[in-house]
Order: C-alpha cells, then sequence, then structure tokens
C-alpha cells in the first residue's frame, strides 16, 4: 500500500492544480469573449457605421487576423494545461493502484471475506491454485467492534 503521505501530496498538489488551472481556463474564456466582442466592434464600426477602414488604430482585417492569433495561442495553452493536469492525474491513479503479489515466483490473489472489511484480526489461508497461482483467503476471525468495544 501507498505511503498515506505521498498520497495525500499527490492530492493536494492535484487539487492545487485544478484550481489554478480553472482560473488560467476562465481567465482566458473572458478574454476570448471581450477579443471577439472587440472584432465585432471593429467590423461593424468599419462597415456599417463608416468609421473608416482603420478607425480602431489597425484595419479590420489586422484585428480579426490578430485576434485569431491570439486565440489560436490560448486553445493551444489550454490543451497544453490539460495535458499536464491529466498526466499529473493518471500518475497519481497509477501510484495508488495495488501492486501485483508474488511469492516464489507465483502470483498471488487476495480474496477477503467478508468483503470490505478493514480492522480487526484475520486468518490468511494459501491455496495453491496451480503451478503459476496461489489464492490468498483473508477470513475475519474477529471484530474490530470485539477488540476495541463500542
Amino acid at each position: 500500500m501507498v505511503d498515506i503521505e505521498v498520497k495525500t501530496k499527490m492530492l493536494d498538489s492535484e487539487e492545487k492544480l485544478r484550481v489554478r488551472y480553472s482560473k488560467i481556463s476562465k481567465l482566458f474564456l473572458i478574454l476570448g469573449i471581450i477579443l471577439v466582442i472587440w472584432a465585432i466592434v471593429v467590423f461593424v464600426g468599419a462597415k456599417i457605421l463608416d468609421f473608416g477602414y482603420d478607425w480602431a488604430g489597425l484595419s479590420v482585417s489586422s484585428w480579426i487576423l490578430g485576434i485569431a492569433v491570439i486565440l489560436i495561442v490560448f486553445i493551444v495553452i489550454e490543451l497544453i494545461v490539460f495535458l499536464h493536469y491529466y498526466s499529473v492525474k493518471n500518475k497519481r491513479v497509477e501510484v495508488e493502484k495495488p501492486k501485483e503479489e508474488f511469492i516464489s515466483g507465483r502470483k498471488v490473489h487476495a480474496f477477503t471475506f467478508p468483503m470490505g472489511m478493514e480492522g480487526g484480526i484475520f486468518s490468511k489461508t494459501y491455496i495453491e491454485v496451480d503451478e503459476d497461482n496461489i489464492l490468498r483467503l483473508r477470513t475475519l476471525m474477529i471484530p474490530p467492534e470485539d477488540l476495541w468495544g463500542k
């Protein structure tokens, strides 16, 4: 089993990344919406209101091209952020997976009765299934309530 401290640190770092990346995503979304609204304002001002071809400092096509490039950069950064968060999350999930156990070169398959029971005193019985597999039966002998009271 993985040390609880390592799991806690991994969960904390994952949560911090999730919060930070969530804020970055919201910022990019808001900036993207503002830029699209600005492109619409520039277009309407130049074509409909006849303010002139470059009334906003640049031409309409320059504004649209610039905004498109900025939005593409935002999308690329978002993809990088997503892939980084996904890789951090997968590392944590991979670390939390139970490791396969072997005894004398044979794979051990564990079964606990009653299922999901933790605490108490268990007996362990090893049963040879075939030349490559062993079954470990953990049977509850004394429940935790009997040991520590209610």
